[in-house]
Protein backbone atom coordinates (compact mmCIF):
# COMPACT_ATOMS: atom_id res chain seq x y z
CA UNK A 1 0.00 0.00 0.00
CA UNK A 2 1.72 3.23 -1.04
CA UNK A 3 1.48 5.49 1.94
CA UNK A 4 1.47 8.79 0.02
CA UNK A 5 -2.00 8.23 -1.36
CA UNK A 6 -3.05 7.03 2.04
CA UNK A 7 -2.09 9.81 4.44
CA UNK A 8 -5.26 11.53 5.56
CA UNK A 9 -4.28 15.12 6.17
CA UNK A 10 -6.22 18.24 5.38
CA UNK A 11 -3.12 20.30 4.76
CA UNK A 12 -1.14 18.43 2.14
CA UNK A 13 0.61 21.64 1.14
CA UNK A 14 2.25 21.66 4.59
CA UNK A 15 4.01 18.35 3.96
CA UNK A 16 7.65 18.80 2.89
CA UNK A 17 8.53 17.54 -0.61
CA UNK A 18 11.12 15.07 0.75
CA UNK A 19 8.45 13.53 2.97
CA UNK A 20 5.94 13.37 0.10
CA UNK A 21 8.49 11.45 -1.96
CA UNK A 22 9.22 9.02 0.88
CA UNK A 23 5.50 8.46 1.46
CA UNK A 24 4.94 7.90 -2.26
CA UNK A 25 7.67 5.26 -2.44
CA UNK A 26 7.04 3.57 0.92
CA UNK A 27 4.96 0.43 1.21
CA UNK A 28 3.08 -0.21 4.47
CA UNK A 29 3.25 -3.92 3.68
CA UNK A 30 7.02 -3.86 4.24
CA UNK A 31 7.32 -1.34 7.10
CA UNK A 32 8.60 -3.05 10.24
CA UNK A 33 5.91 -2.36 12.88
CA UNK A 34 8.54 -2.28 15.63
CA UNK A 35 10.28 0.63 13.84
CA UNK A 36 7.10 2.62 13.05
CA UNK A 37 7.08 5.80 15.13
CA UNK A 38 5.07 9.00 15.43
CA UNK A 39 6.26 12.18 17.10
CA UNK A 40 4.59 15.49 17.86
CA UNK A 41 6.08 18.88 18.62
CA UNK A 42 3.75 21.35 20.30
CA UNK A 43 4.00 24.59 22.22
CA UNK A 44 5.05 23.78 25.78
CA UNK A 45 1.60 24.79 27.11
CA UNK A 46 -0.02 21.98 25.09
CA UNK A 47 0.34 18.25 25.83
CA UNK A 48 -0.97 15.07 24.22
CA UNK A 49 -3.85 13.53 26.13
CA UNK A 50 -3.40 10.04 27.59
CA UNK A 51 -4.21 7.54 24.81
CA UNK A 52 -4.59 10.56 22.52
CA UNK A 53 -2.04 9.66 19.85
CA UNK A 54 -3.53 7.33 17.27
CA UNK A 55 -2.61 5.55 14.09
CA UNK A 56 -5.62 4.92 11.85
CA UNK A 57 -5.59 2.47 8.96
CA UNK A 58 -8.46 1.88 6.59
CA UNK A 59 -9.38 0.04 3.45
CA UNK A 60 -12.48 0.06 1.33
CA UNK A 61 -13.65 -1.36 -1.93
CA UNK A 62 -16.87 -0.60 -3.77
CA UNK A 63 -19.73 -2.79 -2.58
CA UNK A 64 -17.95 -3.93 0.57
CA UNK A 65 -18.01 -2.78 4.17
CA UNK A 66 -14.96 -0.59 4.91
CA UNK A 67 -12.40 -1.98 7.35
CA UNK A 68 -10.87 0.48 9.81
CA UNK A 69 -8.30 -0.14 12.51
CA UNK A 70 -7.40 2.37 15.22
CA UNK A 71 -4.27 1.94 17.30
CA UNK A 72 -3.57 3.97 20.43
CA UNK A 73 0.16 4.55 20.35
CA UNK A 74 2.26 4.34 23.50
CA UNK A 75 4.68 7.04 24.66
CA UNK A 76 8.37 6.27 24.57
CA UNK A 77 11.24 8.23 26.13
CA UNK A 78 12.52 10.87 23.75
CA UNK A 79 16.10 10.03 24.73
CA UNK A 80 15.73 6.64 23.03
CA UNK A 81 14.88 8.17 19.67
CA UNK A 82 18.29 9.50 18.75
CA UNK A 83 19.60 12.58 17.06
CA UNK A 84 17.13 12.70 14.14
CA UNK A 85 14.30 13.81 16.37
CA UNK A 86 16.22 15.84 18.94
CA UNK A 87 17.61 18.02 16.13
CA UNK A 88 14.04 19.29 15.67
CA UNK A 89 13.85 20.52 19.28
CA UNK A 90 13.23 24.26 19.64
CA UNK A 91 12.69 26.70 22.48
CA UNK A 92 9.12 27.06 23.76
CA UNK A 93 8.08 23.67 22.35
CA UNK A 94 8.06 20.12 23.62
CA UNK A 95 8.60 16.91 21.66
CA UNK A 96 6.75 13.66 22.30
CA UNK A 97 7.51 10.27 20.70
CA UNK A 98 5.22 7.24 20.29
CA UNK A 99 5.29 3.70 18.99
CA UNK A 100 2.87 0.93 18.21
CA UNK A 101 2.39 -1.15 21.35
CA UNK A 102 3.99 -4.59 20.95
CA UNK A 103 0.60 -6.18 21.76
CA UNK A 104 -0.89 -4.38 18.71
CA UNK A 105 1.64 -5.68 16.19
CA UNK A 106 -0.39 -8.87 15.45
CA UNK A 107 -3.49 -6.72 14.80
CA UNK A 108 -1.48 -4.56 12.36
CA UNK A 109 -0.20 -7.70 10.67
CA UNK A 110 -3.78 -9.04 10.37
CA UNK A 111 -4.82 -5.76 8.71
CA UNK A 112 -1.92 -6.07 6.25
CA UNK A 113 -2.76 -9.72 5.54
CA UNK A 114 -6.40 -8.78 4.86
CA UNK A 115 -5.31 -5.97 2.53
CA UNK A 116 -2.91 -8.31 0.71
CA UNK A 117 -5.66 -10.92 0.27
CA UNK A 118 -8.07 -8.33 -1.14
CA UNK A 119 -5.42 -7.18 -3.61
CA UNK A 120 -4.79 -10.76 -4.73
CA UNK A 121 -8.41 -11.97 -5.03
CA UNK A 122 -8.89 -10.67 -8.57
CA UNK A 123 -11.43 -8.00 -7.62
CA UNK A 124 -11.02 -4.28 -7.76
CA UNK A 125 -8.03 -3.15 -5.69
CA UNK A 126 -9.06 -1.71 -2.33
CA UNK A 127 -8.45 1.94 -1.52
CA UNK A 128 -6.31 2.23 1.59
CA UNK A 129 -5.71 5.07 4.00
CA UNK A 130 -3.36 5.88 6.84
CA UNK A 131 -3.75 8.69 9.32
CA UNK A 132 -2.06 9.97 12.43
CA UNK A 133 -3.90 12.07 14.98
CA UNK A 134 -2.92 13.72 18.25
CA UNK A 135 -5.61 14.72 20.75
CA UNK A 136 -4.19 17.44 22.96
CA UNK A 137 -5.02 19.35 26.10
CA UNK A 138 -3.81 22.72 27.33
CA UNK A 139 -2.07 23.72 30.53
CA UNK A 140 -3.13 27.39 30.25
CA UNK A 141 -5.81 29.52 28.66
CA UNK A 142 -5.74 29.61 24.88
CA UNK A 143 -3.49 32.43 23.69
CA UNK A 144 -4.34 34.65 20.76
CA UNK A 145 -2.66 33.97 17.43
CA UNK A 146 -1.33 30.87 15.78
CA UNK A 147 -0.87 27.54 17.55
CA UNK A 148 1.85 25.82 15.50
CA UNK A 149 2.39 22.08 15.79
CA UNK A 150 4.61 19.68 13.87
CA UNK A 151 4.10 15.95 13.42
CA UNK A 152 6.71 13.40 12.37
CA UNK A 153 6.56 9.83 11.07
CA UNK A 154 9.33 7.22 11.06
CA UNK A 155 8.95 4.36 8.60
CA UNK A 156 12.53 3.07 8.74
CA UNK A 157 15.70 3.73 10.70
CA UNK A 158 17.67 4.98 7.68
CA UNK A 159 15.30 7.89 6.95
CA UNK A 160 14.64 8.62 10.61
CA UNK A 161 11.76 10.88 11.54
CA UNK A 162 10.21 12.64 8.55
CA UNK A 163 8.20 15.81 9.14
CA UNK A 164 4.57 15.32 8.09
CA UNK A 165 3.14 18.72 8.94
CA UNK A 166 5.51 21.54 9.86
CA UNK A 167 4.25 24.36 12.08
CA UNK A 168 0.68 23.60 11.12
CA UNK A 169 -1.63 26.13 12.79
CA UNK A 170 -4.11 24.15 14.86
CA UNK A 171 -6.59 26.98 14.49
CA UNK A 172 -6.90 26.10 10.78
CA UNK A 173 -8.34 22.69 11.61
CA UNK A 174 -11.26 23.99 13.66
CA UNK A 175 -13.93 24.10 10.90
CA UNK A 176 -16.44 26.09 12.94
CA UNK A 177 -15.85 24.16 16.17
CA UNK A 178 -14.76 25.97 19.30
CA UNK A 179 -11.04 25.50 19.77
CA UNK A 180 -11.33 25.59 23.57
CA UNK A 181 -13.51 22.47 23.39
CA UNK A 182 -11.13 20.72 20.98
CA UNK A 183 -8.13 21.45 23.22
CA UNK A 184 -9.62 21.16 26.72
CA UNK A 185 -7.73 21.91 29.94
CA UNK A 186 -5.43 19.08 31.08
Amino acid sequence: MPIAAAVMLGACTSIPVKTLYKLATADLMTVDPSILRVAAQMPDWVAPRPDGVKLELGMKRDGETPINEHFNLEAIPLALEGKTLTDADKSGYKLYAYRLAPADIPRLQHFRDTLQAKKADGGKKPESTMGVSVDACRKTELPAGKIPATTFLQLDRESGYLPLLVDYDLRQAVDGKELAALIPPC
